[in-house]
């Protein structure tokens, strides 16, 4: 499966909306994605130290609730908040051929948020 950085920028919005103490208060873009699609990012984000998440072992197989972000998870949400600078993120780094790394993601939408406030 790819990771979709749309998928990774809306599941952050998400959880930041919802209160803290109540994964089951975050409502993720159901609509959009299927459960295995969610699950999968929800995961990808933990392991990247975006976010915390709750493991559920089901009849199905393993699903993963999120739950808060951590503080990188807050740095990288706020870089890529601003629709018109995620646009231009994604116009220099995501093609159809594959995503840039986070990383790189994020180190370029920093840099249209600096400009932005004027400090480059």
């Amino acid at each position: 499966m790819r990771r979709d950085m749309d998928l990774v920028r809306t599941i952050l919005m998400a959880i930041e909306k919802s209160r803290d103490d109540e994964p089951a208060s975050i409502r993720l873009p159901v609509r959009a994605y299927d459960d295995l699609h969610l699950s999968y990012h929800v995961r990808l984000l933990k392991e990247a130290g975006y976010i915390h998440a709750i493991e559920n072992h089901r009849m199905d197989g393993i699903a993963w609730t999120p739950h808060s972000l951590t503080w990188q998870g807050h740095d990288f949400l706020d870089a890529v908040r601003d629709d018109a600078i995620w646009a231009d993120v994604k116009q220099a780094a995501i093609t159809p051929e594959g995503d840039a790394p986070a990383e790189i993601l994020y180190a370029l939408a920093l840099e249209r948020v600096k400009r932005k406030v004027g400090l480059a």
